[in-house]
């Protein structure tokens, strides 16, 4: 199934973070990762299709794509618009996973592959994306411990 789609990025990390923020627009054919991805729109608008739906994205929209789901993003080049992208590890989700916490339900697309978080979840995500991103770009004791309970509590949120 996957053998028509391209395989896109790596990861050897439990987690890697991207803060973007452009106006290109993106062009993007539809490929699958061997991880998940959480893509979190800050700013602008546009649109991304995962597993065949479309979902129109607003500010502050959520979107999650699983191991090898099929996905492509669509922004229209001209409008400005920013993005967080996570790239989450497979076995980081398998060895974080409880019995009342089955982190791999994030991704399973049966809510759907978009979450539209209330004023106070947002809040709440973005102040986490904003620690997260400190901590790692600081050399300090229990950075990676620090990061990756950060991330557990977004993605748990």
């Amino acid at each position: 199934m996957n053998n028509e789609y391209e395989k896109k990025g790596y990861l050897i990390e439990n987690f890697r973070v991207f803060h973007l923020h452009d106006a290109h627009g993106m062009n993007v054919e539809y490929h699958y990762h061997e991880f998940c991805k959480i893509l979190i729109l800050l700013s602008g608008a546009g649109s991304y299709f995962v597993e065949g739906k479309r979902y129109a994205l607003k500010a502050g929209d959520i979107v999650l794509v699983g191991k090898q789901c099929i996905h492509r993003p669509e922004f229209e080049a001209g409008l400005s618009y920013e993005r967080v992208i996570l790239y989450v590890s497979p076995e980081f989700l398998d060895t974080q996973s409880t019995q009342d916490g089955d982190l791999w339900e994030c991704f399973s697309g049966k809510r759907g592959h978009v979450f539209r978080p209330n004023d106070d979840q947002k809040n709440l995500i973005l102040e986490q994306i904003k620690t997260l991103e400190e901590i790692l770009k600081e050399e300090r004791y229990g950075r990676s411990v620090l990061g990756n309970s950060i991330l557990l509590r977004i993605i748990v949120e």
